[in-house]
């Protein structure tokens, strides 16, 4: 899965090979966004989804890509899916130096923030799988480093562990100004998907939405079936 992902995705800036219905959806999930975050200030949000294969590394990438866009807008996208980083293959990018081995003392900030085919749009790679993928994303150091970055960037991405499965993405919910939940259609179920929002909501993150990945939609005006990423806000 993750080798179909880095060979479909390796150059975001290319996504007409996605399709118009699939570039739509994402221009529409990043309008959405920004409508649900109103505030001054570097805008920081975190994509989790229910459990794995859902898709929530190519959905991060490319709204973080959608929304970079924008006339002078400055976005990161960090993974912090430290179990089973996946940004370094759909950017196609090195992923060492990463965020690890800042957290670690091992480099320096400006050896871990990767350049992507948007001039306004960086990553940061995870580095190296560590033991203790909890601790590190919840340490004082990480916390600190988040807020350095702020003054740097307009939007934060953060991928963020399957909530349903590790409690990793926990402290980056409480340090992130939304969530969006990542679902796949026709496999996530609403029990899951609704203990997901109430474990979001019980670490006082507030849930921006839920986008629908690999669903089949009905186009109206040419009466065809296509594959889209949908978007359906709260």
């Amino acid at each position: 899965m993750a080798n179909q992902q880095s060979r479909n995705y390796e150059k975001p800036d290319e996504l007409q090979l996605l399709g118009f219905q699939v570039r739509e959806a994402y221009k529409t999930a990043r309008t959405n966004i920004v409508y649900s975050l109103i505030k001054k200030g570097c805008k920081k949000i975190a994509f989790t989804s229910t459990e794995k294969g859902d898709g929530k590394t190519v959905t991060s990438s490319n709204i973080a890509y959608a929304l970079a866009q924008q006339v002078d807008t400055n976005v990161l996208l960090i993974d912090c899916d430290l179990r089973a980083p996946k940004v370094q293959a759909v950017l196609n990018i090195e992923p060492t130096p990463g965020l690890t081995n800042y957290l670690n003392d091992e480099c320096e900030i400006g050896e871990i923030i990767k350049p992507t085919t948007l001039p306004n749009f960086h990553a940061i790679c995870y580095g190296a799988i560590p033991p203790n993928p909890s601790e590190l994303l919840a340490s004082d150091s990480m916390k600190d480093f988040v807020k350095m970055l702020e003054h740097q960037y307009d939007y934060i991405i953060f991928d963020t562990p399957p909530i349903g499965i590790v409690i990793d993405s926990i402290p980056l919910i409480k340090m992130s100004d939304g969530v969006v939940i990542v679902a796949r259609d026709n496999y996530t179920t609403y029990p899951k998907l609704k203990k997901t929002i109430e474990t979001i909501k019980r670490a006082d993150g507030k849930v921006l939405g839920v986008v629908i990945n690999k669903a089949s939609a009905v186009d109206a005006s040419k009466g065809k079936k296509y594959s889209n990423y949908g978007y359906y806000g709260y």
